[in-house]
């Protein structure tokens, strides 16, 4: 009987160290050191260890520097109007989406996200720990067999989900769901954004993270599911994540020791 484990593919591989080389980004995920929620109270906040000041009021988010206290990273029109009067500078974050907004000190950056009713500030910083000590992610060893394989059925919808965060829901679009086999059992799973699958399994929040997500291949109403390919949500590697959970209803009824491995989320 042959103990030989089974080769790795080298699509597989390649696409394992382009993940990799994303995560240790200088400003990627690893990088993530702090989390400030803005109060829409309209006062001035000024947050431990973030330059400038900030404020919330019906209009959105300001912030006001002087000199060389903060750089800002972008000046789109579509997402901040600035002014600026002698040594000071105020921009004005416009509704939409999340924005890489300022720099400071030895290129820590800032990037301000809307999340719910809240706006936060997320903190990135080069230097954090996590990030310059990183050695690439636990994965479990390469399986061959867990494929899994099923069928798409269009159904478009919305569909309302928690996040790691227990005041935090938030809407992602729907195309449909697949219908998997799994030891012979039909499992239906509802599908986000073009083809993702956010899950839980039997070794969820124990030998894995507490979900994980999964690209379907979906061609026309076939569906095959490459569980080797399971990443972590950025909640799995920091506390400062705002991360969805998966779809009601979204587990798979086997332990899917496969892709990546729970790690332990640290501040730094």
């Amino acid at each position: 009987m042959s103990t030989t484990a089974p080769t790795v593919p080298a699509a597989l591989q390649e696409w394992r160290a382009r993940r990799e080389e994303a995560l240790a980004a200088p400003h990627g995920v690893l990088a993530q050191v702090g989390l400030h929620w803005i109060l829409a109270d309209g006062a001035s906040h000024r947050p431990d260890g973030v330059p400038g000041t900030w404020r919330r009021t019906a209009e959105g988010l300001t912030v006001t520097w002087e000199s060389e206290e903060l750089t800002l990273l972008t000046e789109d029109p579509a997402a901040v109007q600035v002014e600026r009067t002698g040594e000071t500078s105020t921009v004005r974050v416009l509704p939409g989406g999340d924005v890489r907004l300022v720099s400071f000190g030895d290129d820590v950056q800032v990037d301000v996200i809307p999340r719910g009713d809240r706006i936060g500030l997320r903190v990135l910083d080069p230097q954090a720990p996590r990030r310059t000590g990183f050695e690439g992610v636990p994965v479990f060893p390469y399986d061959p067999d867990a494929v899994l394989r099923g069928t798409f059925t269009p159904r478009a919808a919305e569909v309302e989900v928690g996040s790691v965060l227990p005041w935090l829901t938030s809407t992602l679009p729907s195309p449909g769901v697949v219908t998997l086999d799994v030891d012979g059992e039909a499992v239906e799973l509802v599908v986000t954004g073009r083809s993702t699958l956010i899950v839980t399994d039997e070794t969820s929040g124990a030998e894995s993270a507490d979900w994980r997500q999964v690209e379907a291949r979906i061609d026309g109403e076939s569906v095959e599911v490459d569980l080797n390919r399971a990443l972590n949500f950025p909640s799995a590697f920091s506390v400062w994540a705002t991360c969805p959970r998966p779809p009601a209803g979204n587990h798979l009824p086997l332990a899917v020791r496969a892709g990546e491995r729970r790690v332990e989320p640290t501040a730094r």
